[in-house]
């Protein structure tokens, strides 16, 4: 799993993943997220452009990262997935619960703009 962090100039935090997103990495991205919410931006975008493969624990990262955004009044958008991870998604029905942009840049750009 390869992890990158980026603060972009539209106060979202902006972290991008790549590899497989399962038990073995999850807490790799939640040490990753941590530090993100002591920050003060607008909004949070998990980049999973790169993620091929997605199981419970990285759900569950992702509904760790969601509350804590809702608890600081950040939005938390998940970009950029591949069918086989929006899959898992769809599968655990949260596809309603996330909030889903087509790729990083396009969410960091709402995220600015609202």
């Amino acid at each position: 799993m390869n992890i990158e962090i980026r603060d972009t100039n539209a106060d979202v935090a902006l972290l991008s993943l790549s590899g497989e997103l399962d038990m073995s990495t999850s807490t790799r991205v939640r040490d990753a997220l941590t530090p993100i919410y002591k920050k003060n931006v607008k909004g949070i975008v998990v980049d999973l452009a790169g993620v091929t493969y997605m199981d419970s624990s990285g759900i569950a990262t992702m509904i760790e990262g969601l509350q804590w955004s809702k608890s600081g009044s950040r939005r938390f958008v998940v970009a950029g997935l591949c069918d086989a991870v929006m899959d898992v998604f769809v599968l655990t029905n949260l596809k309603d619960v996330f909030e889903f942009a087509t790729d990083a840049e396009s969410a960091v750009n709402d995220i600015a703009g609202s």
